[in-house]
């Protein structure tokens, strides 16, 4: 019996949620609860959002979840979290003398996770997955997030992936077809709808603009027009922002009447450190208590926060800091609402924001400028739609409202938290039907084209271009293309070398993302590497193809133009692990399981 398994795997929190079908004919997904290890790290305990953050102690036993967030705060120098900024990238943080790059960190969530689900069938082996991406994540991205999911043990063959704004999106389309036409929030009234989703999670700030249809038959056609910019934006920089007003105003200025060079020359880099998360941790239950305590009143009231958000600017949170700090740190720290959202201000407002730092509303403006059909403005939006654990923050909610010029009022899906994966699952139990074409073929009648329940068309997220040497850059991938495609580059490329050489046996091709070929402010991405079999003469003419399917997964081969026989796979950046590696890895991974039971 095939299994149906979705996973948010998420910058703060991840979560793993599983579908099938009902005896009515509907998808049912549900999120599990993931057995982990408590904060005090004596027993096991169940929650639905596991934390994406690892903790390694000093007999290297490894550990992910409630624990390891907990111990940010005792031992931050052994505590690796925010991996999913890093993935594609070649960094690596140092353990018991161990390298380990944020593949590895993800592999041991993923790892966890996977047990979680396994335990769940009754010890089945599941090697199949849809595991959810930012939709601006670039294919290097991309391809770390596999090799992950690899390393934890799934099948390379049978891993897929799936924007996280649409898995948010399919979940959300997935209930409303469960009720009555009269109760949906959404109606298409036989129309397109244009629905920009904009998804506010621990990292990332991600926003696609998704034109949704449905047909006669009831199913759902699913097109993206647009997607934003990669920004590094999510609940995890409000935190901070946060933390550093805690730090500045409530503690040194208020409690120990310090100046900051003071406290700096004052206390060891343990401390600091120590002091640091736990005033993220502050930071963090504070905005929860915010968003949970509104919630309840607004439905015992059985009103709209739009409506009465000024009612709430008196609540406060107060906490007193871990005692595992020194004596004169731990105090009883409070803040109230009116006062975070004073501090959250320049995340909120682009006229707020200082130079080159992100806030919600960039993303949203990039969005609508950069539409395949055509720049797009606010009045062509028809729904807001509300992604990602921050957005329940009520007052995100408003600015939302706010930005589309309170014409709209932003839908918000139940649990905000869980949407993610449920959709994943849901999506997942579709492929089997899904028959991904690209939209001119959709059109057409064929006896043979089973249509499903929902169809799902993709496009490239971003540029990357390949720079060349006295020439215009290359584009290997452009911004908006729908997938699948696939393209030849003849007559750009020359193979080089060294200047003492004649003949080489690799060559470098050089990445880079931006908004256009020659735009100054551009990301370089890691190199392509192409090995020949065997040594090539310099300046010989190279011939490119590039593969991309739906699911964004990119490909390249190379040859030379004089001898199309010696077809070279290359190497686009991604890190190879070497069977040494690959080992080490397993042992490691195992450890957890060990623990868990």
């Amino acid at each position: 019996m095939k299994r149906y398994v979705g996973i948010d795997l998420g910058t703060t929190n991840s979560t793993i949620s599983v579908a099938h079908l009902t005896v009515r004919g509907d998808i049912d997904s549900k999120t599990l609860e993931v057995k982990q290890v408590d904060e005090k790290g004596n027993n096991l305990t169940q929650d639905r959002t596991l934390p994406s953050v690892l903790y390694i102690d000093e007999q290297n036993n490894p550990y992910v979840g409630k624990f390891a967030k907990r111990m940010a705060g005792v031992y931050p120098k052994r505590v690796i979290r925010e991996v999913k900024r890093y993935m594609g990238e070649s960094v690596s943080w140092t353990m018991n003398g161990t390298d380990i790059r944020p593949e590895i960190v993800s592999s041991y969530v993923l790892k966890l996770l996977r047990a979680q689900v396994e335990e769940y069938y009754s010890g089945e082996k599941i090697k199949r997955v849809v595991i959810t991406v930012p939709a601006n994540f670039n294919f290097q991205q991309e391809q770390a997030t596999r090799t992950a999911a690899v390393l934890a043990g799934f099948d390379k063959e049978q891993i897929h992936t799936i924007p996280e704004p649409t898995a948010a999106l399919i979940d959300f389309l997935n209930e409303e077809k469960k009720l009555d036409a009269t109760a949906r929030r959404l109606r298409f009234d036989g129309k397109k709808k244009n629905l920009l989703v904009f998804d506010l999670g621990g990292g990332t700030c991600d926003v696609s603009i998704l034109q949704v249809e449905e047909r006669p038959d009831g199913g759902i056609d699913i097109q993206e027009l647009s997607i934003s910019q990669y920004t590094e934006l999510g609940g995890i920089d409000f935190d901070k922002r946060v933390t550093q007003y805690l730090l500045q105003t409530k503690l040194l200025k208020n409690h120990l009447k310090l100046k900051t060079q003071e406290f700096m020359a004052r206390y060891d880099d343990n401390v600091k450190l120590r002091l640091q998360e736990n005033l993220l941790d502050f930071a963090e239950k504070a905005k929860t208590f915010f968003s949970t305590r509104i919630e309840n009143q607004l439905r015992i009231s059985n009103r709209e926060y739009f409506d009465c958000k000024d009612e709430f600017n008196h609540l406060v949170y107060k906490e007193m800091l871990n005692d595992q700090l020194p004596e004169e740190l731990v105090t009883l720290l409070s803040i109230t609402k009116e006062e975070y959202d004073k501090v959250i201000e320049p995340l909120m407002y682009q006229e707020k924001a200082k130079a080159g730092h992100s806030n919600i509303e960039g993303p949203i403006l990039n969005a609508l400028k950069s539409a395949k059909l055509g720049e797009m403005k606010r009045e062509d939006i028809d729904a807001v739609f509300l992604v990602g654990g921050m957005t329940f923050y009520p007052t995100i909610q408003e600015r939302l409202f706010d930005i589309f010029d309170r014409r709209i009022k932003p839908i918000r899906t139940i649990n905000p938290m869980h949407s993610v994966s449920r959709g994943a699952a849901v999506y997942h139990h579709m492929l089997d039907k899904i028959q991904i074409r690209s939209s001119d073929q959709l059109t057409k009648a064929e006896d043979s084209f089973i249509i499903p329940e929902v169809v799902v068309s993709n496009i490239v997220p971003n540029h990357i271009f390949i720079d060349v040497v006295g020439s215009d850059p290359v584009a290997l991938l452009e911004k908006g293309t729908k997938l699948p495609f696939e393209r030849l580059i003849e007559d750009k490329f020359f193979v080089t070398g060294p200047s003492d050489r004649e003949d080489v046996n690799a060559m470098q091709l050089d990445l880079f993302t931006a908004e256009s070929a020659k735009s100054l402010n551009m990301k370089k991405l890691k190199s392509a590497v192409i090995n020949f079999k065997k040594p090539v003469k310099k300046n010989s003419k190279l011939v490119l193809k590039v593969v991309c399917n739906q699911e964004r997964e990119v490909s390249v081969k190379a040859w030379l133009k004089e001898d199309e026989t010696e077809v070279i796979d290359v190497n686009i950046g991604a890190h190879e692990f070497t069977d040494e590696e690959k080992d080490s890895i397993r042992n490691q991974l195992e450890k957890i399981n060990q623990i868990k039971r």
